[in-house]
């Protein structure tokens, strides 16, 4: 467990829009509260720095866990899982 100040949670929630940013669920719709979660795992060598976290509902939190890439049935190709920090698509949503 990581020790992420309430002032950067805060923050994190609101850039958020308090919205998964992996399913875009809103917090209303959601069965318990948004999680803070580390894009990059801390077991794989992942920060608590404000850019390495989003808020995330606990289905998506508890599916990635500390995946951070995925391997294509099909091809076998490794690709990297969903990074909120970097797609934005999900401004469309918001």
């Amino acid at each position: 467990m990581t020790n992420i100040p309430d002032d950067v949670r805060a923050r994190v929630r609101q850039r958020a829009s308090e919205r998964c940013e992996y399913c875009l669920s809103q917090q209303e719709y959601v069965m318990g509260r948004l999680q803070i979660d580390h894009i990059q795992p801390i077991a794989k060598g992942g920060a608590d720095s404000e850019d390495n976290l989003c808020l995330a509902c606990e289905l998506c939190n508890q599916y990635k866990w500390t995946q951070t890439e995925v391997r294509d049935p099909n091809t076998g190709e490794i690709f990297p899982l969903f990074n909120p920090r970097q797609q934005k698509w999900a401004d469309h949503f918001v």
